[in-house]
C-alpha cells in the first residue's frame, strides 16, 4: 500500500511538471498572439480611418476596440513572458502588482464594450423605424466612446486599491476575492456575451425583414442599407462567437478560485489550477483581441476590399514622398524623372 501511495505521488509530480513546461511553452508562444495581433490590429486601425469608413459609427467602436487591443498586448505579453526567465514583478513590486491588473483590465473592458456598442449599432442601423435608426450616428458613438474610456478607468479603480503582496504573490485578500470574481463574472462573463448576441439576434431578425420588404418592392438592398453596412454586420456576429468561446471560461474559473480559496489544496492540486487558470486567464483571454483582423479578411470581401484600398493609397503616399537628394547619374536621374511623371498621369487618369 505504501508502495502505491509514493508511485502516485510520484506520478503527479512527475504530471506537474509537466504542466509547468507546458505553461511555459505556451508563455513563450504567445509572442505570436504579440506580433501577430498587433499587426493585425494596426492594420484594422489603418482600415477603420479611412476616408470611406471615418464616418461610420460601426467603424469608430471597432476602431475604438482595436487601439486598445493593441495597448492591452503591448502592456501585459510581454511582462508575462519576462516572467519565464526572470522574478516575477508581482512578487515584491506592490506598484507593479496594483497596476498591471488594473490598466489590463480595464483596457480589454473597454474593447468588450465597444464591440458590445456595434453590436447595438447595426440593431439601430437595420430596424424599420427611422427613430430608432437615427441613434446609429457618429456623434453618438464618440460620446459613447468618450464615457466607456471614462466609465471603465473610474469603475475598476478598486483593483488597485485592494490588490496587495502577501507570501511572495500578489492576491486580492480576504472577501474582497469573491467580490471582484462576481463582478468579472457579471460585467465580463455575463452582461457583454449577452448584449452581443441579443443584438447580433436583433439584427439578423431585421435583416430578413428588409429581404422581405426587398423582395416585395423589387428594391435594391443599397437603396436601404449600404453593401458596407452587411459586411460590417457579418464581421461583427463572427468576433461575438470567437469572444463567447474565449472569454467565457475566465470568469467562471475566477469565481471558483474565489470560492475554493480558504481550503486546503496539495502542490499538485495548486499546479493543476495555476493551469487552468492560466489557459482562461491569459491564453484564451488574449485569443479574442489578436485575432480581429483576421476574422474580418476571412469573413468580408469588403473589407479585404478597402485594404487593399488602403494599401495602395499607403504606397502611393511613401513612393512620393520619397527624398530627392540622392545623386544620381544624370541619364539615371532623367529616366527616374520621367518614369515618376508617367505614373502621376496614369493615377490622375484613373481618380478622375
Amino acid at each position: 500500500m505504501e508502495v502505491m501511495t509514493t508511485y502516485s505521488v510520484i506520478t503527479m509530480s512527475s504530471f506537474s511538471n509537466y504542466l509547468i513546461n507546458v505553461q511555459q511553452n505556451m508563455t513563450w508562444s504567445m509572442i505570436i498572439f504579440l506580433i501577430f495581433g498587433n499587426i493585425g490590429n494596426i492594420c484594422n486601425c489603418f482600415v477603420f480611418l479611412q476616408k470611406s469608413l471615418r464616418s461610420n459609427p460601426c467603424s469608430h467602436y471597432l476602431l475604438i476596440s482595436s487601439i486598445t487591443n493593441i495597448l492591452a498586448l503591448t502592456f501585459s505579453i510581454p511582462t508575462s513572458i519576462y516572467t519565464i526567465e526572470h522574478p516575477d514583478l508581482n512578487t515584491y513590486s506592490l506598484i507593479y502588482c496594483k497596476l498591471r491588473l488594473y490598466i489590463y483590465h480595464t483596457l480589454l473592458m473597454i474593447s468588450r464594450y465597444s464591440i458590445v456598442y456595434a453590436c447595438i449599432d447595426r440593431a439601430c442601423l437595420t430596424s424599420q423605424r427611422v427613430s430608432i435608426r437615427n441613434f446609429s450616428q457618429i456623434r453618438l458613438a464618440r460620446i459613447l466612446c468618450i464615457i466607456t474610456i471614462s466609465f471603465w478607468f473610474i469603475a475598476a479603480i478598486h483593483i488597485p486599491i485592494f490588490s496587495t503582496i502577501r507570501s511572495g504573490s500578489c492576491i486580492m485578500p480576504g472577501l474582497y476575492s469573491l467580490i471582484f470574481s462576481i463582478y468579472i463574472v457579471i460585467f465580463a462573463g455575463f452582461i457583454p456575451p449577452i448584449l452581443m448576441s441579443i443584438f447580433s439576434l436583433i439584427t439578423l431578425r431585421n435583416l430578413h425583414f428588409v429581404r422581405l420588404r426587398i423582395n416585395a418592392t423589387n428594391i435594391q438592398a443599397n437603396h436601404f442599407i449600404r453593401q458596407r453596412d452587411f459586411h460590417l454586420i457579418r464581421m461583427l456576429i463572427a468576433q461575438v462567437v470567437v469572444y463567447i468561446l474565449t472569454t467565457t471560461p475566465y470568469p467562471l474559473n475566477t469565481l471558483y478560485s474565489a470560492i475554493t480559496l480558504s481550503k486546503t489544496k496539495g502542490i499538485n492540486q495548486q499546479v493543476i489550477e495555476s493551469f487552468i487558470y492560466f489557459i482562461t486567464s491569459t491564453f484564451l483571454l488574449f485569443i479574442n483581441p489578436s485575432v480581429s483582423f483576421y476574422i474580418y479578411i476571412a469573413t468580408s470581401k469588403a473589407f479585404r476590399t478597402e485594404f487593399k484600398i488602403a494599401c495602395i493609397k499607403l504606397r502611393r503616399k511613401i513612393y512620393f514622398r520619397q527624398p530627392t537628394n540622392i545623386i544620381m547619374p544624370s541619364i539615371g536621374l532623367r529616366f527616374v524623372t520621367r518614369m515618376i511623371s508617367q505614373q502621376r498621369g496614369g493615377f490622375q487618369t484613373s481618380s478622375a
